[in-house]
């Protein structure tokens, strides 16, 4: 966790938080989309980058003049685009500049794409070399980085220029922490955004936080936030804790009178469970997997439900961003996914953007509000080539059909004359013991083709099972059983490379953050640290003996947390399917 120069004295506060303070006052409205102080939009850089026929857009980075910009482009837009005279702007006036370093992500120094002040030419672009170098190297997925020195003492310290491929799946730029659970907590919390009056939030009348509250009371600079009895896990929240920046958000609609969720405390109560937004049977903990748009479509009906555990936490509002690929940030301050204003908005969402629920205000007990320090976003698919077709074996037309005819692609799952009670057996990947029947009205035998060059077979099961659960009034309920995790392998060559045979070595753990450094220690070892800390059984059905020994650095502090770290290392974390117990259900026919 980040320190604060001064303030790393802070004593750790043993009380919990209360609830008997005053709700806080909702912000004035009377303009319309005005929010607190901290988030009001503000007016965006007059500066930009013209380069070619790509225009981007700066935002203040840093003071005092210090900017950052960002695109995305396929390669062959790119490979044209490299070789393009580039301008920066200051509203319609062309400024002097040099480009001072041009280089891939991540950065080498003195590598193949790592140029220092290269030879450019404003009005005819990088000198030739340079060109090809990039226009033979870079692949999908590469990252360009440029830092440009302008007239007037600006500097454009990130230009960033991301090569995407339309076939890939979709992966939004900002993605969402992943909650971490440590040992400690603070009785306040400093945030600095750029462009912003910073702000204290701490309880102005606790002993233990008094030099905290006394050292910032003398600076005028800082504007102070009462919040009795405040706890935090996060004492310094900064541009990089934010999703995206007030400069960076296009829009802000407010739907409801919005309350300053800084003049809330903070819902310390999820230490240890597992957090999670659920909508209608979609899922976010806290990035969802990418869903179709069909399927996002399908729940805009349907209210959230934040889960910490197996308990629910109401939900009084939340800031909603949508945000993707080429869709600028907009913010909508809501208290229900049904506002006319905003269930309107969402039947417009596109493929490859992200919906982020951010700043959730809960109530867990009537009157008591409460901020909940986490984040969560739902994405959404990028169109991508697949075809799906269903159709009961006696019929002549499918009731569903969808996708493009790619006859070139592979059939991922094909099914000739199954019973709907197999299929679905085979979709959710039970066996049949596991599976309580009630009011199966219909078995029809079905017919049942997925095929893609670009989707996995895990992705038609779900975008089968959608349409069956549809089709046949199917209602599908895991019942509650005791969390189990299954440790599997994603990406055999990845794992090798942390993989050593000889010379065993120890884990170091950090008690503090709850991450673990692993040199050369058996994956027996690695095991029995990872279920103490996660404080649930875990199954180990890698390919390899107990007695690998494994090396790379792991976070425990959260289930979330260790799926992110493990994923670097060709792992997955799954919740097991091996004991749990599903009743299927079908509606009757109204």
């Amino acid at each position: 966790m980040r320190g604060y120069p001064g303030l790393l004295t802070a004593l750790v506060l043993g009380l919990l938080v209360s609830c008997s303070q005053p709700e806080p006052k909702a912000v004035p409205t009377d303009q319309a989309g005005s929010l607190p102080i901290h988030e009001a939009p503000v007016a965006p850089s007059d500066y930009r980058i013209q380069w070619g026929k790509l225009s981007i857009p700066l935002s203040k980075f840093a003071n005092p003049e210090v900017y950052k910009g960002e695109a995305a482009l396929p390669l062959d837009e790119f490979k044209t685009l490299i070789g393009q005279p580039m301008q920066v702007f200051k509203a319609t006036q062309s400024l002097p500049f040099e480009v001072v370093q041009l280089h891939r992500e991540p950065y080498q120094r003195f590598g193949p794409f790592w140029f220092s002040y290269p030879a450019f030419i404003p009005e005819q672009g990088f000198d030739a070399s340079v060109v090809s170098t990039y226009q033979n190297g870079i692949r999908p997925g590469d990252v360009i980085s440029l830092r440009i020195d302008a007239a007037d003492s600006i500097r454009i310290q990130s230009l960033h220029i991301r090569v995407i491929d339309p076939m890939l799946p979709y992966s939004p730029v900002v993605k969402v922490p992943h909650p971490r659970h440590t040992q400690e907590s603070f009785g306040f919390q400093v945030i600095q955004e750029s462009g912003q009056r910073p702000i204290l939030r701490i309880d102005t009348s606790a002993t233990e936080t008094r030099h905290i509250y006394e050292l910032y009371q003398q600076n005028a600079l800082y504007k102070i936030v009462h919040v009795p009895g405040f706890q935090t896990y996060n004492r310094l929240l900064t541009d990089r804790d934010q999703l995206f920046s007030t400069q960076e958000i296009r829009r802000t609609t407010t739907l409801t009178d919005p309350l300053d969720w800084k003049a809330l405390p903070d819902y310390m109560d999820y230490r240890g469970p597992e957090v999670e937004l659920r909508w209608g049977p979609l899922s976010a903990n806290p990035m969802s997997p990418n869903y179709h748009l069909w399927q996002i479509e399908g729940q805009l009906s349907e209210s959230l439900r934040l889960f910490v555990g197996t308990s629910t936490l109401p939900i009084h509002s939340f800031q909603l961003i949508i945000a993707g690929a080429d869709q600028q940030p907009e913010m909508w301050v809501a208290n229900s996914l049904q506002q006319p204003e905003l269930a309107k908005r969402l039947w417009q969402l596109q493929p490859a953007q992200t919906l982020y629920f951010n700043r959730i205000i809960v109530e867990p007990e009537p009157g008591c509000l409460k901020l909940f320090p986490q984040a969560f976003a739902f994405n959404i698919e990028s169109a991508r080539p697949f075809r799906l077709i269903l159709k009961e074996t006696d019929a002549v037309v499918p009731f569903f059909s969808a996708g493009q005819d790619t006859t070139v692609s592979p059939v991922r799952l094909s099914m000739k004359g199954t019973p709907l009670s197999v299929a679905l057996l085979s979709l959710l990947e039970l066996d049949s013991n596991q599976v309580h029947w009630s009011g199966l009205h219909q078995d029809p035998q079905l017919d049942i083709t997925f095929a893609s060059s670009r989707y996995a077979l895990s992705d038609g099961k779900a975008m089968i099972l959608e349409q069956l659960e549809e089709e046949y009034r199917l209602e599908i309920d895991w019942r509650p059983t005791p969390p189990q995790y299954d440790l599997q392998l994603k990406d055999s060559l990845l794992l090798q490379e942390h993989l050593a045979f000889e010379d065993s070595g120890r884990i170091i753990w950090d008690q503090q953050e709850r991450t673990a450094l692993v040199l050369r220690a058996p994956l027996s070892g690695v095991l029995q640290l990872m279920q103490r800390e996660l404080g649930v059984p875990v199954q180990n059905n890698l390919p390899v003996s107990e007695t690998a020994l494994f090396r790379g650095h792991l976070d425990f502090s959260s289930i979330a947390a260790a799926r992110s770290s493990l994923a670097q290392f060709g792992l997955s974390l799954q919740r097991s399917k091996a004991c749990s117990q599903v009743v299927i259900r079908q509606r009757p026919l109204q």
